[in-house]
This record gives C-alpha cells, structure tokens and sequence, in this order.
C-alpha cells in the first residue's frame, strides 16, 4: 500500500508541484490548504506522515505541531520552512516535529524531500519497534533477546558506562567477530574524533535524561581502523539496580552517499565537474561581499566559445562535450585554488579572480585563456581550432552589485565577438 502523506500549504502552485513530483514517486498525497482543514482531515482519515507549512492562514504550522503532539500517538510530521527561517524550523523540531525542510529558490529540495520523508519514516518505524521491544524485555527476556539479535540495528546496553551486552548487528558494526571483545569497553572509545563533539554531547544528554534522547550522527571508528557514518539514539533505564543505558545505532553510509550526490548534482555541472549556475551566483554574492567589506578588486570575465557551434553541429554532440570538458581543464590550470570557474551551460563560461591587487591583472589572465585555447583540440584522433571571446567586469569599477558584473561582462564579451572574436574587452559604458 502506497504511503500517504498529508500536505498542508496555502499556495496552490506549489501544493501542485509537490503532490505531482511525490506522485510520481508512488505515494499518495491529499492537500490541506489551512491548518484547520488539515487538522479536521487527520480526525477522519488515517495517514502515514504529514508535511507542514509554516505560514499558513489560521492556525499555524507551529500550532498544528503543537497540537498533533498532544495525541497519544502523535503522526510524523517534517515543518518545511522558507529560507532564512531556520529559527523556526528549530523551534519546530523542539515542540515535537519529527524533521525538518528549509525551502530554496531553486527548488532543489524537492529533491531532497523523499529522501527525508523516508528517513522520517524509518525512524517512526525504528521507534515503534524499540517500543515494542522494550515491552517485550519486561515480558520475557528470552523473546527480547531473539528480536535483539535479529534486528539490523545495532544494539548496545551499558551499565555505568561499560558495555555489558551488544547484539551481533553491533558487533559487525564496531568491526568485532564476537561480542565477548567488547563486553567492559566503553562505546565513546569508538567514536572517531573528527565526530566526538556531537557524540560526546550525546553521551552526557543520556546520562541526565529520563527518557530517549534525539538521534545523532557521527562516525564510529571499527576495531579494523575503518570508519563507519552511523545514526545513534539511546534510552536509559534501571538494570539491576544501576543506571543503564540502551544504545541503537545504525549504518547510513548509503544513505550519506546519497545526500552526498544530490549536493553534488544541485552544485556542479554533471560535464565539466564545474560549478554550475547555482554555485556560481553563490560565489559571485561571497565574492562581492568580501570585496566590499576589505576593500578590494576583483574581476569577473565572461567567456563564449568561437565556432563550437559548428564544431558540435559537424562533429556530434559527443566531440562537442569533449572540447567543453577540454576546455574547462584548460580553464582551471590557468587560476588560482581561491578563483571560480563555472559553466553557465552551453559553451558559456564565467570566471571569478577573487582578492587582485591591480585591475590589469584581469586583462592579463583573459590574455593567458585566449592563449590556451587557441591550442589545438586532439580529440578521437582528430585536431579542432578554437578560439574564445572574453568580457571583463571589475569590482567596483564596472558595477557596484554581482547583477552588474555579471551583466557588464556579458556586454563586453559581445563587444569582444564583435572585434573579431579571439580576444578580450574591458567592459566601457556606451
């Protein structure tokens, strides 16, 4: 059976676009377009998750938080906030939000949204089985211990802060072949430093709570020396008359390297591995800002390839992703690790000299690229010509804002098109 979520959003355009992408994905979604009708269709109706806007009309999406908190058995809920709203989206998360999504102007959290929601679901489903198991310790201890040690999951209890019992999923996941190697260490000595912050602030909740503390993320280091990206949470709890502590970890390492993915693919250019438009404006604004602030220059040059069209028209689209991926090489050889250079798509390119100390120095790179790029192409045995023309905007000469710049440099690119390709301009206001 499809899972069912319940989205409440005020906006209809959006409320479409999120119920088509989910869709699309195999689950089922009703929209709510108010706190008050969403909260009456979760009286009627039955539901796996629901997605909450933060502003909407009426009730707000705090308010609804606050109130499915109230059930006795409380759904999942992720508040999906705007940008700059992280505040709220805290705030959420401690009056009982099970997740949370910062919305962006490019919409790639639409992306990233299945991924949580499954993550939000694994997580209910974990809790309810640690509930279960639980109740199934005070029961018998002998049935405990069989779903202990067929659980995925790792599973570890201490007692005073040594470990006395850990499943054999644990076992694998610490990198042991029997649990007796384990049995007296403490389950902080495996925490890898680089994660130790996190986990240790963790550790020092758990001995204060009285209830499950929230999950973390860290890394555990294995007793073979290898690393693994784990998801711990943990419950304390009276065992023969001490303090104790039931620890749940799991391995999400595949799940990082999807998020890590989805980072690389919302940032970079699936081609060249340049930064893509969306990194790029986002260096363009550090770059101004940091201009702005010290009192410096820096240069951005807007680049067009000469002749790629007929190259990639006669040559095939597979010649004409190999001149770009060339030609973004070249590119990056002749820059300093702190520039930019980013493909804005097609056979455009932008660079950011970021910190120069003479505005010439623009002119002199441009000079080096256009040189470059004037070496032939070797590709599939065959040898192209090219040649590029360039547009130089400088801060704050040409254009007191990343708008300017990036528009000024396009007009000089096309003045530099315009004498004859192959060569550069310095952007001079008609």
């Amino acid at each position: 059976m499809a899972t069912r979520i319940l989205y409440m959003e005020d906006e209809p355009g959006l409320a479409r676009l999120l119920k088509k992408r989910l869709e699309r994905r195999g689950y089922q979604v009703d929209v709510a377009t108010s706190g008050e009708d969403g909260l009456a269709m979760l009286a009627r109706e039955g539901f796996d998750i629901v997605l909450v806007d933060y502003h909407m009309p009426g009730i707000s999406g705090l308010e609804v938080i606050r109130r499915l908190r109230a059930d006795q058995n409380p759904i999942p809920t992720i508040m999906v906030t705007g940008n700059g709203n992280e505040g709220v989206a805290v705030e959420a998360m401690k009056e009982g939000a099970t997740d949370y999504l910062v919305k962006d102007v490019e919409l790639s959290y639409l992306e990233l949204l299945p991924l949580v929601i499954d993550q939000v679901l694994e997580r209910t489903h974990l809790l309810r089985e640690r509930e279960q198991m639980l109740g199934t310790i005070r029961e018998s201890e002998e049935r405990y211990r069989k779903l202990v040690e067929l659980t995925p999951d790792g599973i570890a209890v201490s007692v005073d802060d040594r470990l006395e019992f850990v499943n054999p999923a644990g076992t694998f996941l610490l990198g042991c072949s029997n649990a007796r190697e384990l049995l007296g260490r403490c389950l902080i000595d495996f925490v890898t430093k680089d994660g130790q912050s996190a986990l240790q602030e963790h550790f020092r909740q758990l001995s204060r709570a009285k209830d499950s503390v929230p999950w973390v993320e860290g890394k555990l280091a294995r007793a073979d020396g290898s690393k693994v990206e784990v998801e711990i949470s943990g419950l304390p709890f009276q065992f023969q008359g001490h303090r104790a502590v039931l620890t749940i970890f799991r391995d999400i390492t595949d799940r990082k390297q999807a998020q890590a993915r989805l980072e690389q693919m919302a940032h970079f250019d699936p081609l060249t591995g340049l930064p893509n438009r969306v990194l790029f404006f986002d260096r363009l604004g550090q770059a101004f800002l940091q201009a702005k602030r010290y009192r410096h220059h820096f240069a951005l040059l807007f680049l067009d390839l000469d002749r790629f069209k007929q190259i990639n028209d006669t040559q095939g689209h597979e010649i004409g992703d190999l001149v770009l991926k060339e030609t973004a090489r070249r590119l990056n050889e002749l820059v300093r690790a702190s520039d930019t250079v980013a493909r804005m798509g097609g056979d455009e390119f932008t660079i950011i000299l970021s910190r120069m100390h003479e505005p010439p120095n623009a002119s002199l790179v441009a000079e080096k690229i256009i040189e470059s790029l004037e070496k032939p192409f070797v590709l599939k045995g065959q040898e192209f010509s090219l040649s590029a023309s360039v547009g130089i905007a400088v801060f704050p000469l040409h254009g007191e804002s990343p708008e300017d710049l990036l528009r000024h440099s396009d007009m000089a690119m096309y003045q530099a098109k315009k004498a004859g390709r192959g060569t550069y301009q310095v952007f001079a206001p008609a």
